[in-house]
């Protein structure tokens, strides 16, 4: 967990509180949060995988994917008609007559409409200036989201301190904090969704390679015309073993975020020009035995030989699945909903021969 420097943000003081869209200049985006992208901007996340469809068995990876909320460097360019000095962040003192200069510019608080913010009180400034002294360097940080509705969201989401403003105002997110040189702040917030979505992505869902039976012993390993041929997945992840389910779970480090997404397949679709079948789970991965029932397996009748296609029919084993996915957003709140779904296949050639044409005669 990342150590927060400041203590009683706002005890018995009163926040400079400034509603969205005054005339004063608006904090830069500076630091390395993250970049902007065509789908808008992206940070790098650490992630936890786990499940039976992890990404090589699961473990820590750092992903990049939108962001909703995140900290940045604070980077203010200063504004000379009214005497605010330019601020990077780095420094506490610095941050204490910005703050003088940036109060005085604005004078009384901002009652116009729209979404209100708040500074820090000057206590607080004074607070981090007099650690600074101490030998105890801080560097301050402002919350960015995407969107429109920035600050109620940071509220919304619990990223930030918020400062009571009763019944008229409400809860008011407070956009700035510190943190010691050597802590990083908290990590991005991003949508579970989001997450799922990148979690559907890397799911390790594996072709399903099949075998079948019979195959001729000629060298052709052709199997024959009416005569019931079993195919079986050679892994039985494949299709998800019994239930036909397999499993990523995507947990954001630092963070209450999380995001599972459960896959589901019917089973296993075998096609062909000559016959095809659908087959569950739970016959997809049962092998041929000797002695066991056609039934019990998946089996295919092919209608005619496969005489116009060189090296045998072309036969495609498939799995499809229906994605979903639930998890917890960075306020607490359960969410979830479906993700487009996924499929696997597989081609091979399958020759298939008339029984008559095998059958050798007394002599």
């Amino acid at each position: 967990m990342s150590k927060l420097v400041r203590t009683g943000l706002m005890a018995g003081a009163m926040a400079m509180i400034l509603a969205v869209g005054t005339t004063a200049p608006a904090y830069a985006r500076g630091g390395d949060g993250g970049e902007e992208t065509g789908g808008g901007y992206e940070v790098e996340v650490s992630v936890v995988f786990s499940g039976d469809a992890a990404p090589d068995g699961g473990g820590g990876y750092t992903i990049s994917m939108p962001a909703t909320c995140w900290w940045e460097q604070m980077s203010y360019d200063g504004w000379p008609e009214k005497n605010v000095p330019a601020v990077d962040g780095t420094s506490a003192e610095a941050m204490l007559k910005w703050y003088d200069a940036y109060v005085a510019s604005l004078g009384s608080s901002s009652t116009g409409a729209g979404w209100y913010y708040s500074l820090p009180p000057r206590e607080w400034f004074q607070q981090q200036a007099a650690l600074e002294d101490a030998g105890t360097d801080v560097t301050f940080y402002t919350p960015q989201c995407q969107g429109d509705d920035d600050w109620p969201l940071l509220v919304e989401l619990g990223y930030t301190d918020v400062y009571d403003g009763g019944d008229f105002l409400g809860q008011i997110p407070i956009v700035l904090n510190a943190w010691e040189v050597n802590v990083s702040p908290p990590e991005p917030v991003v949508d579970p969704e989001d997450l799922a979505i990148e979690a559907r992505e890397v799911m390790e869902i594996a072709a399903p390679e099949v075998d079948r039976n019979p195959k001729m012993a000629d060298g052709s390993a052709a199997t024959f015309v009416n005569l019931p041929t079993w195919f079986w997945v050679t892994d039985p992840q494949s299709v998800g073993g019994e239930d036909g389910e397999l499993s990523v779970r995507a947990e954001v480090v630092g963070s209450p975020v999380w995001a599972e997404v459960t896959a589901k397949t019917g089973g296993l679709s075998i096609a062909s020009p000559a016959g095809s079948r659908e087959c569950d789970p739970t016959l997809a991965i049962q092998p041929w035995q000797a002695g066991l029932e056609n039934a019990s397996g998946c089996t295919v009748e092919f209608s005619r030989a496969s005489v116009a296609y060189p090296g045998g029919y072309p036969v495609t084993a498939s799995t499809f699945w229906n994605a979903t996915w639930e998890g917890v957003n960075q306020g607490g709140a359960e969410v979830g909903g479906d993700l487009d779904p996924l499929e696997q296949s597989v081609t091979v050639n399958v020759p298939v021969a008339e029984v008559q044409s095998v059958v050798e005669g007394d002599g």
